[in-house]
């Protein structure tokens, strides 16, 4: 039987990514689960299952409830999606109870299993498990496909670039589509998702005020409408990437940080996405060139289905699963 721990970052600096994969994750499983957060949120909470307890850690760093549950005994597997946990604590707590890490870097982890479903390499001990590649995609069980198979003449645009945004490339994105609207002639429907939060959208609702081809969405729960009826995307590397490769939904990359940089890199070279730069320009460039290429369209949504099948959660899972059984 499992009793599982998630120690996940919900901060609204962490963005909202950490607790998707989790949550994607806890879908597959019944049984209760402890959730420690960073913070209290509804957002959040709303969603947890009502049967799964909720613990606050004392700030972004700690573990220390998490600590005492497992001297209780009350968890046998921890699963921690947070950058913010100091290496040398997980590393002491793998030693009492199996340890599996979301990795985003090459940082070297001593616990039981690391999961990466970016498509990049990681360093690992020689008695981890690795689960590493988008096949491993945690994608949540509650998406339906159901691609709209929208025309030329009726682009549809996406905007995705995290919860927080704190760079502002939304803005920058805001204003290449209108540039490029002027220019073709043509006005293009354009949703913003981000989250309450974000430092940026107060400018964002003076940006697009009284502009009917602007849908700003906060705090949303669920993304299938969107996506199921968006032409293109213009988004940032992480998880909602991967959610877009499946759903079939062609992609310009915008890098926010020095990972993200090397992971555009990856997509770019697996031909499932299109690298831009954080300037009106190019963004205006590169969303120019996807619009009028039906081709590169195609191209874009063949491979991003066949590399993410949203079948992730559950090989995760069914991983973790082992594990129990081998340390109980």
């Amino acid at each position: 039987m499992i009793k599982l721990g998630i120690r996940v970052a919900n901060s609204i600096t962490s963005g909202g990514g950490h607790f998707e994969r989790c949550f994607a994750i806890s879908n597959h499983i019944s049984e209760k689960i402890f959730w420690f957060l960073d913070e209290k949120s509804y957002f959040f909470e709303s969603r947890i299952k009502n049967n799964d307890e909720i613990i606050y850690e004392k700030n972004i760093t700690q573990i220390s409830h998490m600590i005492k549950t497992v001297n209780e005994n009350r968890i046998n597997i921890i699963l921690i999606d947070s950058y913010n946990i100091d290496i040398n604590s997980i590393s002491y707590l793998s030693k009492k109870i199996p340890i599996c890490v979301f990795q985003d870097s090459s940082k070297l982890l001593d616990v039981q299993m690391i999961i990466c479903p970016h498509p990049i390499e990681l360093l690992k001990h020689k008695n981890s498990i690795s689960l590493c590649g988008p096949m491993f995609a945690p994608i949540s069980s509650n998406f339906v496909y159901n691609k709209v198979t929208i025309e030329d003449d009726n682009i549809n645009i996406l905007i995705s670039m995290g919860t927080y945004d704190s760079l502002g490339v939304t803005l920058n994105i805001i204003k290449s589509i209108r540039k490029l609207s002027l220019n073709m002639k043509k006005s293009f429907k354009t949703r913003i998702v981000l989250g309450e939060g974000s430092p940026i959208i107060n400018k964002i609702k003076e940006l697009i005020k009284n502009d009917m081809n602007f849908n700003l969405i906060t705090g949303t729960k669920d993304m299938n409408e969107i996506y199921n009826n968006t032409s293109i995307a213009l988004g940032a590397p992480g998880l909602s990437h991967m959610e877009r490769l499946y759903f079939g939904l062609p992609t310009i990359l915008i890098a926010q940080n020095n990972i993200h940089e090397s992971l555009v890199d990856k997509w770019v070279s697996l031909g499932c996405g299109i690298k831009c730069e954080n300037s009106i320009s190019s963004i205006q460039k590169k969303l120019s060139y996807v619009i009028k290429n039906k081709k590169i369209r195609y191209n874009l949504i063949k491979n991003g289905r066949n590399l993410v099948d949203g079948k992730g959660s559950l090989r995760i899972v069914e991983a973790m699963l082992k594990i129990v059984k081998i340390y109980d």
